[in-house]
């Protein structure tokens, strides 16, 4: 009794070393969740770094609160709420990376570099919404405020977390088809 392969199902092969990166990326998932707070005093801080050198006027943070434009006219404050910060957007990104690590299917070097990049992306997107936002709040008062937070800003996130996605699927696609070439 002789048994036949097909081509097509001897290129398909499953990458054993995903667990521990795909369980680590869930676990981070979860962390980045209960942690939220942190990530959003740590966002808080690392913007205001970024307006006082962007923005006119002196910036710092106090926990979750920006404050901006100190000294430059009338000052503002913006706070990193649960939902604006990057933390609602890393957790997706962490989650679908350990699952794509867990199915095995992805070479592990290239989705290391597809999930780092993908985070990369949303912390960046969401960045710039906040420097949107405080650009906008400064120029325009609470009307542009209101404009960047609500429609030009998500939207900019939006566009992030939707590449981020592509990224990572994406990885999966190039490395199933030089598989099966």
């Amino acid at each position: 009794m002789s048994t036949t392969v097909s081509p097509r199902a001897a290129t398909v092969q499953t990458n054993q070393g995903g667990t521990l990166p795909g369980l680590a990326c869930l676990a981070a998932a979860v962390l980045a969740v209960l942690q939220q707070q942190s990530i959003r005093s740590s966002e808080a801080w690392a913007m205001a770094w970024v307006f006082d050198r962007v923005l006119g006027g002196s910036s710092y943070s106090v926990r979750d609160i920006i404050f901006h434009n100190i000294g430059g006219g009338q000052p503002f404050g913006l706070v990193v709420t649960g939902l604006c910060s990057s933390a609602v957007l890393i957790a997706p990104v962490l989650a679908l990376s350990g699952v794509l690590f867990l199915m095995g299917r992805i070479a592990v070097p290239r989705l290391a570099r597809a999930a780092a990049f993908a985070l990369l992306l949303v912390v960046v997107s969401n960045g710039l919404r906040f420097l949107m936002i405080a650009g906008a709040q400064q120029a325009w008062g609470e009307q542009g405020f209101s404009i960047m937070h609500h429609f030009v800003g998500s939207f900019v996130v939006i566009i992030g977390f939707a590449a981020a996605v592509i990224v990572l699927v994406s990885a999966g696609r190039t490395s199933r088809r030089r598989r099966a070439g």
